[in-house]
């Protein structure tokens, strides 16, 4: 299928705004990840549902993604935008758009040491006014210039992906022969265990180990549907969490007698 500049420019906004403050925590805990990026995508591209299989697939990849001190394993954002597109606009199946997506969220991690190296100025220059005594100059330095940097590193490099990507993409698949495409097939199989054993090396501990088991039991054995084993999760949740809660004040209470 061919692109519009208007879908690619949208596609890039989106992703922007995954990264941006400007929607507060509905950015990066909700447009960030490759699941809602994929919809969102799909949506762009008038085709959700293939947009929403492709953002699950690379969704699981980044399933123990966390950014610590400003180093991160890759862009799960721009994995999910870029890579969902490309897979749509060159009719690539989920374990192909995996594979793809990876190198594209390893690549962008440049683009988010250049954010934050080049952020480091703002605040120097932050700190010359204070000492200067312009502290009206500070939201100013805090939020325009950032933002500025991160609209042209995230939303041109991404639109720039899209519109002209699937070119490069159709073109390496044209050269590529069966068993070549058969490897991608395999790679992108393999990721989501790659995902879900980092999930897991984050969970496995004494007291969570159980209820992913449980939760194992009720999906594999007894065929619950995953909504409903979520939702049974939340309850078990927040009953240990307000029993846990009133332990602790209880706690309080007879060490203040």
């Amino acid at each position: 299928m061919e692109v519009s500049l208007l879908q690619a420019a949208l596609i890039g906004f989106f992703y922007y705004l995954s990264w941006s403050p400007w929607c507060t925590y509905v950015g990066f805990f909700t447009l960030n990840r490759p699941l809602l990026a994929g919809f969102i995508t799909g949506i762009i591209l008038g085709q959700p549902l293939e947009g929403a299989l492709i953002g699950a697939g690379i969704n699981v990849i980044y399933l123990g993604f966390i950014s610590a001190g400003g180093a991160q394993m890759g862009d799960p954002s721009f994995a999910g935008y870029a890579g969902t597109a490309l897979a749509i606009i060159s009719n690539l199946d989920v374990s192909t758009a995996m594979a793809i997506s990876v190198p594209l969220g390893t690549i962008a991690t440049v683009l988010w040491i250049a954010k934050m190296t080049v952020n480091s100025f703002f605040v120097h220059w932050a700190d010359r006014e204070v000492e200067k005594g312009n502290l009206s100059m500070l939201p100013f330095i805090n939020v325009i210039p950032p933002q500025i940097l991160l609209f042209i590193v995230s939303f041109i490099p991404a639109t720039l992906v899209v519109y002209y990507g699937p070119g490069a993409v159709n073109g390496m698949l044209s050269v590529l022969t069966p068993n070549i495409l058969h490897v991608f097939n395999v790679i992108g199989a393999m990721l989501p265990a790659l995902g879900i054993a980092m999930n897991l090396k984050l969970i496995g501990n004494a007291f969570t180990m159980p209820f992913f088991v449980l939760g194992i039991i009720l999906s594999v054995h007894f065929k619950m549907d995953i909504i409903i084993i979520s939702i049974i999760g939340a309850v078990l949740a927040l009953t240990i969490s307000a029993m846990k809660h009133n332990s602790n004040n209880q706690s309080t209470s007879e060490g203040g007698m």
